[in-house]
């Protein structure tokens, strides 16, 4: 159908960031480790994903022109703020991987933000209007969730510290936040480019004012830096996972994206086990892409269901 295709697009624009998304964490916590500060790391993601965006934004006229006018944009004023979400995001990464493991980290941030991406579809706080919490879209959030907890079966768990948990759990709750804002801005100025501009700005700023007192007061020593270029590869993906969200969040939705993205996490670790590290699939792992591809394939349906009902409606009105 021709008013699919925006939704195609977005579909797989969210997966081409899970992809990202799938590296970026251990990324971002090896340089963490290396660097011995968590709050380091993450400000080195965020100056990387600021020359990024500020290379693209060099070469887009129109994108400097929204950037001026930034004060009028037609968006409510707190959206622009949805920066900091992205910088909790990445400094939950990096504090909490090694100290709780990839597993328990994966569960509670993906229950934060597909929760929360409920919530935000249901508020209106997502462009597109409010998407009702349907029996399919609850259904599909359990099904992804199932899908998370196999595919982290036997995986190291590292230290169940409950505060490290709900620290994970509201980065994934603020990144649903996030992912509505940037796609309330992108709907309404037509350049996700921007938005995500934008946020790198405001998360670099916070990150870089927050390590700046502490330095003042002597709580960060100075650190020896790495030489290997991919660990600071982090902001290079985080600034494309941004974009990319910003894009598919203003046309299918928080819910959607976030389904879609997690689908290319999973079924691209199972892939990369399998063909790139000749590693024999686990019945998790093949449970756990299996189930994914049910949730995203229910979300459709209750968005289909919706459609024709809406449509039964206006014809009987």
């Amino acid at each position: 159908m021709p008013g699919d295709a925006d939704p195609i697009r977005a579909i797989a624009i969210s997966l081409g960031a899970g992809l990202c998304g799938a590296v970026q964490p251990d990324v971002n916590s090896a340089l963490g480790e290396r660097l011995g500060s968590s709050l380091l790391a993450a400000l080195v993601n965020f100056l990387v994903a600021l020359l990024v965006a500020l290379a693209v934004v060099s070469r887009r006229p129109g994108t400097r022109r929204h950037l001026a006018d930034v004060a009028t944009w037609p968006a409510p004023r707190w959206a622009r703020a949805a920066g900091l979400g992205g910088a909790m995001v990445v400094l939950a990464g990096v504090v909490t991987v090694e100290r709780l493991g990839v597993a328990v980290f994966s569960i509670a941030f993906f229950a934060g933000q597909m929760s929360f991406g409920l919530l935000v579809d249901r508020l209106g706080i997502a462009p597109g209007g409010r998407r009702p919490i349907t029996g399919y879209r609850v259904a599909s959030v359990v099904l992804a969730m199932a899908a998370v907890g196999l595919a982290q079966v036997g995986r190291p768990v590292g230290e169940l510290a409950p505060a490290f948990v709900v620290f994970v759990v509201a980065a994934g709750a603020a990144s649903a936040v996030q992912s509505a804002c940037n796609g309330r801005i992108t709907s309404a100025i037509g350049d996700p480019v921007a938005a995500t501009t934008l946020n790198v700005v405001v998360g670099t700023v916070c990150l870089a004012s927050i390590a700046a007192a502490l330095a003042l007061g002597g709580r960060i020593d100075s650190p020896e830096w790495p030489t290997e270029p991919w660990l600071y590869a982090g902001g290079v993906l985080g600034v494309t996972i941004v974009l990319a969200l910003a894009a598919a969040t203003s046309a299918i939705g928080v819910l959607r994206t976030t389904l879609a993205m997690l689908a290319a996490q999973l079924i691209g670790a199972f892939l990369v086990d399998w063909v790139a590290r000749d590693e024999a699939p686990t019945f998790g792992a093949i449970a756990a892409a299996l189930l994914i591809v049910v949730a995203v394939s229910l979300v459709n349906r209750g968005r289909y269901s919706s459609r024709a009902l809406s449509s039964t409606s206006a014809a009987r009105q």
